[in-house]
């Protein structure tokens, strides 16, 4: 409740607009966009800064269907069942889906347990589960089309090469990992990082291929080791921008290297996975490099090859009984 205090000498004009300004936020705490954008403020301190972009992204896709002003008491199995239906019509993946359904579920639910409500069913009918999707590793082959192009030096293009090889030569570091590299991890001959989406600690040996593309943008003004973010950078929406830039220089990569494969940042991260396995790796120690917590993650990478390595351990071994 506001209450006029003469004591401020408020004019009619102040004390009407104080008043529209607190009803106005009285009403956005209410909506859709003011509840959920508030726990996901809450849950910050919680949650690691993927997981929070993941909640924002998908809390943007849905006010993009409902519009800003949508009460937050409105969100239903109706409403959700029909955003859903908006998202496949749009031509968005069911893995992306999957996605947003999830992280509005928990951020929805998360709220409505911090209000001491009931929340309704409304994500009984969302499609919460994983699609096998087609094969996103490169070849051996295809790392060196993107290392010998011909590119003009200092340019987007031959940056972004230069920041896909060292993920390559780096294990496959992911691009947000790369992008906060700061100098002072390197100790002695290894680069150590701690993976921002799962917190695990990675190891990595500096080959001089690696300590080459370090050297090329070293500055010693700044902290960070690439010009991909800033000390002054608002962390968040300032990667994501240059995320998107370095995924679009990334295709027009593969079109000029002639490689006819979607390439995004992730790909690198299979495509080393891919390559260490089929070159003998052991599993442990690809799990150990990627930074994962268990093998069977691991697998989600690997998996695609293993077609490919029974058939030829089924030709061996008929080969070696005779059989043609």
């Amino acid at each position: 409740m506001i209450k006029l205090n003469f004591e401020t000498n408020l004019g009619i004009k102040q004390f009407i607009e104080s008043c529209v300004s607190h009803f106005q936020k009285a009403k956005d705490r209410k909506t859709i966009e003011g509840v959920l954008e508030n726990e996901i403020n809450l849950l910050m301190k919680t949650k690691r800064i993927s997981t929070i972009e993941n909640y924002r992204t998908a809390l943007r896709s849905l006010l993009a269907f409902t519009g800003n002003n949508r009460l937050f008491a409105e969100i239903d199995s109706d409403v959700i069942d029909n955003y859903q239906n908006w998202l496949k019509e749009k031509g968005v993946g069911l893995n992306t889906i999957s996605c947003y359904m999830r992280s509005l579920r928990t951020i929805y639910k998360s709220s409505a347990l911090r209000k001491g409500i009931k929340a309704n069913d409304a994500f009984r009918n969302a499609f919460t589960g994983n699609v096998k999707t087609i094969k996103r590793s490169l070849t051996i082959d295809d790392i060196t089309k993107i290392k010998d192009l011909n590119l003009p030096e200092g340019s987007l293009l031959d940056t972004t090469r230069d920041l896909f090889l060292f993920s390559f030569y780096s294990f496959g570091m992911p691009f947000v990992d790369v992008a906060h590299l700061k100098k002072s991890q390197i100790e002695g001959d290894w680069l150590s990082y701690y993976r921002r989406k799962t917190g695990q600690l990675v190891k990595i040996p500096i080959e001089p291929c690696m300590m080459q593309i370090i050297h090329k943008y070293y500055q010693k003004e700044r902290d960070y080791i690439f010009p991909i973010m800033t000390s002054s950078d608002k962390e968040s929406n300032n990667y994501r921008s240059k995320l998107t830039i370095y995924n679009r220089a990334l295709k027009d990569l593969a079109r000029i290297a002639g490689i006819n494969c979607n390439i995004t940042s992730y790909v690198v991260r299979h495509t080393w996975a891919s390559v260490a396995f089929s070159h003998n790796v052991e599993l442990s120690v690809i799990s150990k490099a990627l930074g994962h917590t268990n093998t069977e993650t691991t697998m989600i990478y690997i998996r695609e090859i293993d077609d490919e390595r029974l058939k030829s351990a089924s030709r061996l071994l008929l080969n070696g009984i005779g059989i043609q």
